[in-house]
């Protein structure tokens, strides 16, 4: 029979153990920092001990007749989880933030779920990895070299024959085309190209404009890069 301290003791243990990977978090300014995680992680340690002793509430039914699946609140918890996660990730120009943070919420929620079943162990190795994790492996994501990919608006007199020049210039400077459309203003005898390009790692853009600008029948060049 586990006592009431030992149950006090797996909530404390589960907030010092969120505390330190929200400390992680909030040094980076995220948006579920240090107080975010250690309300997660004992909420989810409290909803598990619950679903673990609510047989306690029914002592005169027999177990024969009283079926509780303790799993089924920890299925509920993940799934609320998963709305908060949602809130902490942020589009903004095809750019996405948040999904690690939104990740460590995930993970101190089965951590104190994990706690909360009396699994110390299996909650602080957690804790360690995922330390370890956001630290360490951050320097080693970085050096992995990761496709950029970068749309240009380009305006040019004539017809679309001078396109085969264009696509000739990105490639040479790096760059995979994947798709591209045309508009042409035939009074004004212009036409406008999207290009959506792919290369492997950022290239430098003020040489490109270079290599463009060469060519007198450009006049406008806009990018956009992802």
């Amino acid at each position: 029979m586990v006592s009431n301290w030992e149950w006090i003791l797996r909530i404390f243990i589960t907030g010092i153990l969120s505390g330190v990977i929200g400390w992680e978090r909030e040094r980076h300014a995220r948006a579920a920092g240090f107080r975010t995680m250690i309300l997660v992680g004992m909420g989810c340690c409290l909803a598990m001990i619950v679903s673990l002793r609510i047989f306690e509430l029914f002592p005169d039914v027999p177990s024969s007749y009283l079926r509780i699946d303790p799993a089924r609140i920890a299925y509920g918890v993940l799934t609320g989880i998963g709305f908060i996660g949602a809130g902490t990730i942020i589009r903004n120009r095809g750019n996405v933030r948040g999904i690690t943070t939104a990740s460590c919420l995930w993970v101190v929620s089965t951590m104190g779920l994990a706690i909360g079943c009396g699994f110390y162990l299996l909650g602080v190795v957690t804790t360690v990895f995922v330390l370890i994790t956001l630290l360490s492996l951050k320097g080693i994501e970085s050096k992995i070299p990761h496709d950029v990919y970068t749309r240009f608006k380009i305006t040019f007199s004539g017809d679309t024959g001078f396109l085969d020049e264009i696509f000739n210039t990105l490639s040479n400077k790096g760059y995979n085309i994947l798709d591209y459309s045309v508009v042409q203003q035939k009074k004004q005898n212009l036409s406008i190209v999207e290009i959506q390009c792919r290369s492997r790692g950022k290239k430098d853009i003020i040489e490109t404009f270079e290599a463009l600008k060469q060519f007198e029948e450009i006049f406008e060049i806009e990018y956009r890069s992802s």
